[in-house]
């Protein structure tokens, strides 16, 4: 079974390679565990299973960190996920196993495995219809926007409609306008919204996300949007965790152009944010020396 998903996950894209690795090393050592425990089926998969591995010893015979713990849960979420979207009937017995936060944050930024789970989730139900519309919600989220700006985004505001890569942002009473890179799975995802939109007949004017009636970039369109996001938390089995909130998305992205060497002024530049203190809390950076 481990084998099935890892060739789907591998076939799939979802996953940048070092997230691969990990996730499916997580899923083989789960699933070793299972047969050693004389588990046969994936029915017969309980939240005692899946509790013992999340908080079993590390290869180091150490107790796990509470990181170690989420990350684990995450992969094996994923898991059941992946069996579902194979056609395979099961729940997901992980979804019982609560574990405490992981930061104080309101919103903390999203692990990489986080991030590939609530990817797959936004994408449940039929295409072109209400899953497509969390995931360019999604998409935009990673590009630093917060839920107004996505919201207001139209079709004339992406680069290119075949190989979309940036996207240019409005900015609200307090962020800065500005343009918004869009991922990998980010591109894949907006190209096909555009592509629908324009069998539609959809003008430069056209919103790319929101499909109500009201303004773009209003309270409405707003509410649509963090919607959008808090079902694709839901789905993936995040929106219980206390510091997980549809800003993370935003968040996480903020912390990714941290990690990949940006200095925190760039970062909040990117963000369209005016305050550092706030970029640093935000993507949970002690960034001020002691003193």
């Amino acid at each position: 079974m481990a084998e099935l998903v890892l060739g789907h996950w591998a076939q799939q894209g979802d996953f940048t390679p070092a997230t691969l690795e990990k996730c499916g090393e997580t899923v083989a050592r789960f699933t070793r565990r299972l047969d050693r425990q004389g588990v046969v089926a994936v029915s017969e998969i309980s939240a005692e299973h899946c509790a013992g591995f999340i908080d079993a010893l590390t290869r180091d015979a150490t107790t796990p960190s509470l990181t170690t713990r989420h990350s684990r849960r995450s992969a094996i979420r994923m898991f059941f996920r992946t069996l579902r979207e194979l056609g395979y009937e099961v729940g997901d017995p992980s979804l019982d196993v609560r574990l405490p936060s992981r930061t104080n944050a309101a919103a903390r930024p999203l692990s990489e495995v986080e991030v590939t789970l609530c990817r797959a989730s936004s994408r449940l139900g039929e295409a072109g219809g209400r899953s497509l519309h969390r995931a360019v919600c999604w998409a935009l989220g990673e590009t630093t926007a917060v839920s107004s700006e996505i919201s207001a985004v139209r079709v004339g505001d992406v680069d290119h409609p075949g190989q979309p890569r940036w996207v240019r942002l409005p900015g609200t009473r307090r962020h800065d306008p500005r343009l918004g890179e869009l991922s990998d799975w980010g591109s894949r995802i907006v190209a096909r919204q555009l592509e629908l939109l324009a069998q539609r007949g959809a003008t430069p004017a056209t919103l790319l996300s929101y499909r109500g009636q009201q303004v773009g970039g209003g309270t409405h369109a707003q509410s649509a949007v963090c919607n959008a996001l808090g079902g694709v938390l839901t789905l993936s089995g995040l929106a219980a965790e206390p510091d997980v909130r549809p800003a993370s998305v935003r968040n996480t992205a903020g912390r990714r152009l941290y990690e990949a060497g940006l200095p925190i002024e760039q970062v909040a530049r990117r963000m369209g944010a005016r305050s550092l203190d706030t970029v640093a809390a935000d993507i949970a950076l002690e960034w001020r020396a002691s003193p």
